[in-house]
């Protein structure tokens, strides 16, 4: 088969450009930001003070139990409300008519610029709570007091939220995607730590 055939193949199957498949190789860095973030939510460290600190906004105390839950309600508020909001508002800056409550959807192709942001940034966020969520579930039935899975839960919500979320509306990728990367790391060590039997 000769190079223009593969690539009329190639493109009547959507590819514009088949070295776009290379990106699939950063898999690998969910797998291999594990150790880092293991070493970054060590207890006593600065993100256990970061952790604390909004635990402490939330519950009023650093009680361990709550932990896991506090950082659950501020991801769910952000997630599904602050974001979702933030994603209707960029849908109505979208077009001249403002929101399309009816068929809100239906002009998502025609977004640009920082509407198209504010819209993908949310749809980022909740593809990705559903990992944080098994997360959180695991380790609030199984340990919910140890220190170094609250730490990487409250790291994957600060990476998302404080972090992801804004650098993603101001349009600077580098810090989004390792934010994103690393935060999903995070929740797979959480996961990885509690199937080795973490209490």
């Amino acid at each position: 088969m000769s190079k223009e055939v593969k690539s009329q193949a190639a493109a009547s199957d959507g590819i514009q450009n088949t070295s776009g498949a290379l990106v699939a190789a950063a898999s690998g860095l969910y797998v291999a930001g594990i150790p880092l973030t293991s070493w970054l939510a060590q207890p006593g460290g600065m993100l256990e003070k970061l952790t604390n600190a909004i635990v402490r906004t939330i519950t009023g105390n650093t009680t361990s139990d709550r932990a896991v839950p506090a950082l659950a309600a501020l991801y769910l508020f952000w997630t599904f409300g602050a974001s979702g909001a933030c994603s209707a508002a960029g849908q109505a800056m979208a077009r001249q008519e403002g929101l399309d409550s009816s068929t809100p959807r239906q002009y998502l192709g025609q977004m640009r610029g920082l509407p198209l942001r504010l819209f993908s940034a949310h749809s980022n966020l909740m593809e990705t709570f559903p990992s944080f969520a098994v997360a959180a579930a695991l380790t609030q039935a199984l340990a919910p007091n140890n220190q170094l899975l609250v730490n990487l839960l409250g790291f994957h919500v600060i990476a998302k939220v404080f972090v992801f979320y804004p650098m993603y509306l101001l349009d600077v990728p580098p810090p989004r995607t390792f934010s994103h990367i690393f935060g999903i790391s995070s929740v797979l060590n959480v996961c990885w730590q509690l199937a080795r039997g973490a209490t």
